[in-house]
C-alpha cells in the first residue's frame, strides 16, 4: 500500500526546516562578527534604528501568505535570539567595586545628616553605618521634616528608609522622594530587632500599652497575638517612643525599640527580640542634593512616568530586557491630581557596558512621557 500523500508535504517541510536552520546559523555567525566590532569600540549591542529598518523592509518585501504583523513577529524573535547570543559571547556580567565608604563623593569637612525619629533610632544607626562616627547626625520629628531638612540648611544629606523585609515598601518616603528633586548616592540595609522596653520600675505584669512607629508594630504580630491584653499604640518613631516611655516613669506603660535606644535612654529591657522574624532588615537611602560624580556604583533608580496608552509598560521594560540588565525591583505610586497616570520607581542592575546602559536609557527617554534618573550608587556595608 502505497504512503498517504500528507507524508510528501512533511517530507518537503522537513527540508525547509532544515535549510532555515543552516540559514539561520549562518546569520548568527555573521551577528557575532558584529557584535565582536561593537564590542571593540564600546557600542551598543542593541540597535533599535536599524531593527526598525530590517522589520520595514522585510515586510515590504514579504509576497504572503504570512502578514506583516506575523513577519515581523518571526524576524523580531530572530534579531532577539541573535541579540542575546551576541550578550552571552561579548558581555560580562557587572562586577561591583568593593563595597567601602569611599566610593561616596562627600563634602568637606564633618558631614551632618539627616534622619527621621530620634537619636538611638533604627534610621540613625544607618547613617552612622554610612558616614561613620565622625558625622553630625539631626532628628527629624517627621518623613516630611527630614525630606526638607537639606532645604532648609540642617544638613548636607538625609538618611530614609525605603523598605522592609517583612513589611515592605515604606510608601510614604517613595512618595516624598519622587516628589523631591534629591538624588541617591549610597544605600545601606540594617538588620533590625526588635526590644520590649520600659521605664525601671516596669516589669512585663504591668506594662497595658506597647508604643512604637506602625512598621515596628507591624514587625512584631506574633508578639501581640501571643499577649493579646497588650495593646499597640502608634507613635512617630521607635526611639522617640522608648524615650517618651522611660521618661514617664509609668510601669503601665512600654516601647519596641532597638537595643541601643534603651541604652541611651536608661530602659528597662522586658522582652529581646520580638520582631516576627529573625530575617528583619530594612533598606536605607543617603540622599543628597547632588548627584554622586563617582558614577561608579552597581545600582541605578530611575522614576518613570509613562504615557497612558496599552503597553507602555510593557515597551517601558523590553529596551532593559533585550540588554540584559537585571530589573531589582519595581514600585508604581500614584500622581497626585493625575488619577489615570503612576510613576513606576526601578531599580536596576547596572551592567558591564556603559553603551549598553547609555542605549537603554535613549530608547526608554524616546517612548516615556518623563524620566527622572535618581543616582548610580553602591551598597556601602555588609548586612
Amino acid at each position: 500500500m502505497s504512503e498517504p500523500i500528507i507524508n510528501n508535504p512533511r517530507a518537503e517541510i522537513d527540508r525547509i526546516d532544515g535549510e532555515i536552520l543552516r540559514l539561520l546559523n549562518e546569520r548568527a555567525a555573521v551577528a557575532l562578527r558584529v557584535g565582536a566590532a561593537k564590542t571593540s569600540v564600546d557600542t551598543s549591542l542593541c540597535d533599535p534604528k536599524r531593527e526598525t529598518e530590517v522589520l520595514e523592509r522585510l515586510t515590504k518585501e514579504n509576497t504572503g501568505p504570512f502578514d506583516a504583523q506575523s513577519v515581523e513577529n518571526i524576524f523580531q524573535r530572530i534579531i532577539d535570539e541573535s541579540l542575546h547570543l551576541q550578550q552571552k559571547t561579548y558581555r560580562q556580567p557587572f562586577a561591583a567595586t568593593p563595597e567601602t565608604r569611599a566610593e561616596i563623593t562627600i563634602s568637606a569637612g564633618k558631614s551632618r545628616v539627616a534622619f527621621q525619629g530620634e537619636h538611638g533610632s533604627f534610621s540613625e544607626a544607618a547613617a552612622l553605618k554610612i558616614l561613620g562616627r565622625e558625622c553630625e547626625t539631626v532628628p527629624c520629628q517627621t518623613f516630611e521634616d527630614l525630606y526638607k531638612a537639606i532645604d532648609a540648611g540642617l544638613a548636607d544629606y538625609i538618611l530614609s528608609p525605603l523598605e522592609n523585609s517583612l513589611v515592605g515598601s515604606i510608601h510614604r518616603c517613595y512618595d516624598l522622594l519622587l516628589n523631591s528633586s534629591l538624588h541617591i548616592i549610597a544605600e545601606t540595609v540594617l538588620p533590625v530587632s526588635h526590644f520590649l522596653i520600659a521605664c525601671p520600675a516596669a516589669n512585663f505584669e504591668t506594662i497595658e500599652t506597647v508604643e512604637s512607629h506602625p512598621a515596628a508594630l507591624a514587625q512584631c504580630e506574633r508578639f501581640f497575638a501571643a499577649h493579646p491584653h497588650l495593646k499597640g499604640i502608634a507613635a512617630d518613631d521607635t526611639a522617640g517612643s522608648v524615650k517618651r516611655v522611660v521618661e514617664s516613669g509609668d510601669a503601665r506603660r512600654a516601647a519596641i525599640g532597638g537595643k541601643r535606644t534603651a541604652e541611651i535612654y536608661g530602659g528597662k529591657i522586658l522582652r529581646e527580640h520580638v520582631e516576627d522574624h529573625a530575617e528583619n532588615y530594612t533598606r536605607f537611602a543617603l540622599l543628597s542634593a547632588q548627584a554622586d560624580k563617582a558614577n561608579t556604583g552597581g545600582k541605578i533608580s530611575l522614576v518613570i512616568k509613562l504615557n497612558n496608552k496599552p503597553g507602555a509598560l510593557h515597551s517601558a521594560l523590553r529596551p532593559f530586557v533585550r540588554r540584559g540588565i537585571d530589573l531589582l525591583k519595581i514600585e508604581s505610586r500614584p500622581i497626585k491630581h493625575q488619577p489615570s497616570q503612576v510613576n513606576f520607581y526601578l531599580d536596576l542592575q547596572t551592567p558591564a557596558s556603559e553603551s549598553e546602559l547609555r542605549g537603554a536609557l535613549d530608547e526608554i527617554r524616546a517612548q516615556a512621557e518623563n524620566v527622572r534618573y535618581l543616582g548610580r550608587y553602591s551598597r556601602i556595608g555588609d548586612l
